[in-house]
């Protein structure tokens, strides 16, 4: 058979566009010849791919429609981003476009690639000309979607630089973070999770005597953690082991030690001190105890001899109680079960670094 008549002849079979007969022929052929069945089972699955992508695009295209239409009737604001914190925001952003365009450029040249293979006997160019009509819409998208991307990387201002950073921990699935003060120097604040997913995040609230600041991520791309493995706890006792989890630099970074005092620097009663490795990326991370509760959140070193601090946990439920105040946030509900706590500690770790972001403030 023609190989252009055979791919024909299996899109109608996959369609159902075939007569009984033409149906029980080519499953006989399939039966006897595997280079045949081959292809049907590969371009079955082709297709189930271009239908997915297709849905999927269809989807997104939709919501944006829908988002447009809620802002035009002014039910919802614009994002607020402006100036130079937009720029650098698109551009981590286009930065994933980028990966999914390579990604489907890959998948073509595969599927192209594989599905030739099985019948490139007679007229390989037929086959790969019938095919790269297939993906001309797919192509069309990868290149629009590396026009913009080196578009927003030209506008890229190189003044714009990054001021401070740090870590920070959900306290919310809905997208609350909570961070230390000091970590938010600047004005445009992204949120990367250990999976590398960025986010833009905005301030909710500061509190700068216990240098704890709240963030909410306002990010369309943002999926909300239903439960939070761990909860917040008061339990801590001296010369108890404990551990955190943070972004001292890029990747994060796991340390343990334990409780060694029930007051801070000079006597602070609004913190612990803590006997473990910390850097500067890890303020703002959570410090845990052995059952995997969060009994307080790493703050700053003591200069000279190097003692390392935890703001209490407690004070999360009291900064919780002031921003409640705000009607805007009276949704805020903090976590007080501890799923994890019959797990050993690199499951319990496993859970919690789903929950650790990497805070970095730009200028």
């Amino acid at each position: 058979m023609d190989d252009i008549l055979l791919l024909d002849a299996v899109e109608r079979y996959l369609r159902g566009e075939m007569s009984a007969e033409e149906r029980t022929f080519l499953e006989e052929m399939r039966k006897k010849n595997p280079e045949i069945d081959q292809l049907v089972v590969e371009h079955t699955y082709f297709l189930n791919e271009l239908d997915q992508f297709g849905s999927t695009k269809n989807f997104k295209h939709n919501l944006v429609e829908v988002e447009t239409r809620l802002i035009e009737e002014g039910v919802i604001s614009p994002a607020k981003l402006k100036g130079k914190a937009k720029v650098v925001y698109l551009w981590k952003r286009y930065r994933r476009i980028a990966a999914v365009a390579a990604t489907i450029a890959g998948f073509v040249s595969l599927i192209t690639a594989g599905v030739t293979s099985v019948y490139n006997n007679k007229q390989p160019n037929s086959e790969i000309e019938l095919l790269n009509r297939k993906f001309t819409d797919l192509d069309k998208k990868v290149k629009e979607a590396n026009n913009e991307i080196r578009e927003v990387k030209g506008k890229i201002d190189p003044k714009f630089t990054l001021v401070s950073g740090g870590t920070g921990f959900l306290i919310d699935g809905q997208g609350y973070l909570i961070t230390n003060n000091h970590v938010l120097k600047g004005k445009t604040i992204i949120a990367t999770n250990d999976k590398g997913q960025q986010f833009y995040a905005e301030v909710c609230m500061r509190d700068d005597q216990r240098d704890i600041a709240v963030l909410k991520i306002a990010d369309k791309d943002y999926v909300p953690v239903k439960i939070l493995p761990y909860g917040i706890s008061n339990s801590v006792n001296l010369a108890e082991p404990i551990y955190t989890v943070g972004f001292p630099k890029d990747d994060i970074v796991y340390n343990e030690g334990y409780m060694s005092s029930e007051t801070g620097n000079k006597g602070d009663t609004l913190t612990y001190q803590i006997a473990i490795a910390a850097d500067h990326g890890n303020s703002g991370g959570p410090v845990l105890n052995k059952n995997g509760d969060i009994i307080g959140i790493l703050t700053k070193k003591a200069e000279g001899n190097g003692a390392v601090f935890a703001v209490k946990s407690r004070y999360i439920f009291n900064v919780m109680d002031a921003l409640k105040k705000d009607t805007s946030y009276a949704d805020i509900k903090l976590n007080t079960v501890n799923s994890i706590k019959n797990l050993d500690r690199v499951q319990q770790v496993k859970k919690v670094n789903n929950c650790v972001f990497l805070i970095k403030s730009y200028q």
